[in-house]
């Protein structure tokens, strides 16, 4: 069964002090989907492998937030394609809420680096449920998408 959305990496300019990234996100379903637009990631390396995700994660440990905040999202209609374009300031600053690390560094020599996006089905969560956490029912509306990598440097 095909994916419902896919991310591609379609362009990278890698300048040493900066890499700009742009990559497409294509609606393959029948129906429309909400991706999450926040204008934060989160930051995961494994060696000389990066992801960078803009999809909603689990807060970091000892996070606390004042109240809800339901995931800023955009429209991609059925068979629909989006383009955006990021760009990583080397040392890049991090959010607290979701990387342990207030900033990242440039891997040393190639890397190969990927993007993972998030969407719902719906244009929002529900609210949460008497007792629920802040972030499950975010978590429980999200779906992810990832790019394959592509090699930098």
């Amino acid at each position: 069964m095909e994916e419902p959305v896919t991310v591609e990496i379609t362009d990278v300019s890698d300048r040493g002090t900066s890499t700009t990234i742009t990559y497409a996100v294509t609606n393959r379903s029948d129906a429309p989907v909400w991706l999450v637009n926040d204008d934060w990631f989160v930051w995961r390396q494994k060696d000389s492998d990066v992801e960078i995700s803009f999809a909603r994660g689990p807060m970091r440990k000892g996070t606390q937030v004042f109240g809800y905040f339901p995931p800023q999202t955009v429209e991609i209609p059925p068979g629909g394609r989006i383009e955006k374009q990021f760009t990583l300031h080397w040392p890049q600053r991090l959010s607290r809420i979701w990387n342990e690390a207030e900033a990242a560094e440039r891997p040393p020599g190639r890397f190969r680096l990927s993007v993972r996006v998030g969407y719902g089905l719906t244009p929002e969560p529900e609210p949460p449920k008497r007792g629920e956490g802040v972030e499950e029912p975010v978590l429980r509306w999200q779906k992810e998408a990832a790019s394959p990598p592509v090699e930098i440097g």
